[in-house]
């Protein structure tokens, strides 16, 4: 089974969820590409190179890192996360020029159907953590019912109040 938010952060509201998370608990962010078969881990939700603003992003507990599988894209020459079979949720951040806002979510699955066709329930310990990271976030920001059930940042609230235009 999957579940997901959408939400609506600016740079700032990322910053204070990451700090809401941290103080809970324990975990790593991944970049959705690798020059190598390891995940690259970074240190923010807000991380970004002046070539690429890397706005999706994973989250996992640091135990788990190993178990975080990859694949390789060859014709791009670099690895991604396969979030199906991985202990991971993703992050989609949320694009921000000043002008508009795009909406981002979070969203991780239970499980998977194995080679054989049986479900394969991810770990305990995995689900556990990631309801409680999924819980968090959507008591850490308000929700909006518009065409439906959606999230939004202080900051990105009082942006919106102030003009600013979102887009989903």
């Amino acid at each position: 089974m999957g579940h997901q938010s959408a939400f609506y952060l600016t740079p700032t509201d990322k910053a204070e969820l990451e700090q809401r998370l941290r103080e809970k608990t324990d975990f790593i962010i991944l970049l959705d590409e690798s020059p190598t078969a390891s995940p690259r881990v970074v240190d923010s939700l807000n991380f970004s190179e002046p070539d690429n603003p890397w706005l999706s992003k994973y989250l996992a507990r640091p135990e788990d890192l190993d178990k975080v599988v990859t694949d390789y894209v060859k014709t791009q020459g670099y690895w991604t996360v396969e979030d199906l079979f991985s202990p991971v949720l993703e992050f989609s951040g949320c694009f921000f020029d000043g002008k508009i806002l795009r909406e981002g979510r979070v969203y991780y699955v239970d499980g998977f159907y194995g080679p054989d066709g049986g479900w394969v329930e991810k770990s305990e310990a995995f689900r556990k953590w990631a309801r409680m990271v999924h819980t968090t976030l959507k008591k850490s920001l308000k929700r909006r019912d518009s065409k439906y059930v959606e999230y939004i940042g202080a900051d990105a609230q009082a942006w919106v109040d102030a003009g600013g235009q979102l887009v989903d």
